[in-house]
């Protein structure tokens, strides 16, 4: 009976698997292995598919996805096969973008195509279609459909507002569909491209995708045909089409600004939460250059907002509150650090302290779903100071798994008893749970309740309301590592 209670569980799960990623393959093999569940179906179902240990992570923590959704869908929808394959082509990829994408006119001839994560905006004018970013790699076949969807005109200019993958990489799909278009980007978007092709593998570790997937030489892009400085004013189809080069999310970024239609493109600089400004594994973003590009967006008074990430606003009071109140909390966090730098304190001390004024922190567009005040206060830093942290030790340090044999032979070498205490921990302070959890998981990486521990702890971590998207990622990194290491056996 305890058998068969057990093996009913198992299928309830995976059923529920089947249901939460029916984009995936992992959906397929979860029905059919819910039909003969047992102890070992996770195996099962991660040997039948073939399946990344990372993907399975989450196959077996369902509850743990909708967490990630909640920032990773940055104001769309949410595609796990998208997310997981974001340089790629592949057709899972293709297919769910191509399902989930609408086309939106929120101006005459304007447009907005809504995607998984990412938007693509689009003008039809006399002279041709001028579409501003082509998404994801697997993005590009349902950018094409949605501008058929609403003309048949030729496809006249490309716009890259900046490199990254969400941004520029569908484009492949528009020149294998014979469109010839001019493409326009920031002449820092070049060094850009070529650094991807420099660092494939660590961009691969650092966003979570497969290597192979990311471009490995210079054919493996779209490249710009014209590339500009700081301004450039395009005329197309009789009409005025102004690219306004300022460093912020990348230092390749610009904006869209279309004077007849009122109308603005605004990239990465508003993504209608606490922007992509502090992410800890990616270059350097540019606070202060942020603050001045939504300054100058809000003084044109836009009509009609088509933002990166998130919905269209129609209405110009709204846009240019939302990019004032955006730019006073980018500055708070700027002046803070400042001070804080100019007066000795120690880093952590800077950024931990952070705390934005009540009208800003409760203001419904700076809601923390990405990164927190604090992680964007540790990008000024980053800009401003060298990688030292202001920890003597820290200049040269031990490493890890010497520090945590260090703990290990201060309890005795007892490690069961080092796990239960940082397992009590999880309740009280998970943050101090999780730096105990990583002393043991570098000194013992092997031993199966210290890899059960670094599942408990991040999982708990990842499910806390008050954890951040790029925090959650970083924490099912280290979910994976301890499975991989487990799969090993």
């Amino acid at each position: 009976m305890k058998k068969l209670l057990g093996y009913t569980l198992f299928a309830i799960v995976f059923l529920l698997i089947g249901m939460l990623l029916a984009d995936t393959k992992v959906a397929e093999v979860a029905r059919s292995t819910a039909k003969s569940a047992s102890s070992k179906a996770i195996e099962v179902v991660a040997n039948q598919a073939n399946i990344d240990t990372r993907t399975m992570v989450l196959a077996e923590n369902p509850e743990m996805i909708n967490r990630i959704m909640e920032g990773g869908a940055f104001g769309g929808e949410f595609s796990l096969s998208a997310a997981q394959n974001m340089f790629g082509r592949t057709e899972d990829a293709i297919e769910d973008v191509r399902k989930k994408t609408n086309v939106i006119e929120v101006g005459p001839r304007s447009y907005l195509i809504r995607m998984p994560i990412v938007n693509a905006a689009f003008f039809e004018t006399d002279a041709g279609i001028v579409l501003v970013d082509t998404g994801m790699g697997p993005a590009g076949p349902a950018i094409l459909d949605a501008i058929r969807s609403v003309s048949d005109k030729p496809i006249h200019t490309i716009i890259y507002t900046h490199g990254h993958v969400d941004h520029a990489y569908g484009t492949w799909a528009i020149m294998d569909a014979g469109e010839t278009p001019q493409i326009i980007a920031h002449e820092l978007l070049e060094p850009r491209f070529h650094r991807y092709i420099r660092l494939r593998g660590s961009l691969a570790k650092y966003m979570s995708q497969p290597e192979e997937q990311l471009p490995a030489s210079e054919a493996d892009l779209v490249w710009p045909t014209r590339y500009f400085s700081d301004r450039l004013e395009l005329e197309i189809g009789g009409e005025t089409f102004v690219l306004q080069h300022h460093k912020g999310e990348t230092d390749d970024q610009l904006y869209v600004w279309v004077p007849g239609r009122g109308a603005l493109a605004s990239a990465d600089y508003y993504q209608g939460f606490l922007p992509n400004a502090g992410n800890g594994k990616r270059f350097q973003r540019h606070v202060e250059d942020w603050v001045v590009a939504l300054e100058e967006m809000a003084s044109l008074e836009p009509q009609i907002l088509l933002p990166a990430h998130g919905a269209a606003i129609t209405d110009t009071a709204t846009i240019v509150e939302n990019f004032s109140v955006l730019a006073e909390a980018l500055q708070f966090i700027v002046d803070h650090t400042i001070d804080g730098l100019n007066s000795g304190k120690r880093k952590d001390q800077i950024y931990s302290s952070v705390q934005l004024p009540e009208h800003l922190a409760t203001h419904p567009t700076l809601n923390e779903q990405y990164v927190s005040p604090n992680d964007i206060s540790k990008m000024v830093i980053k800009k401003y100071t060298g990688w030292w942290d202001d920890i003597p030790s820290h200049w040269t340090p031990a490493s890890m798994e010497e520090q945590g044999n260090m703990i290990i032979e201060l309890a005795g070498g007892n490690v069961p008893a080092l796990t239960a205490y940082a397992r009590g921990l999880i309740g009280q302070d998970i943050r101090l749970a999780s730096h105990l959890t990583d002393w043991l998981f570098y000194a013992r990486p092997d031993n199966a309740e210290v890899q059960q521990l670094v599942f408990d702890v991040y999982r708990a971590r990842i499910l806390d309301p008050d954890t951040n998207n790029m925090e959650m990622l970083t924490y099912l990194d280290q979910m994976t590592a301890a499975r991989e290491r487990s799969r090993e056996k």
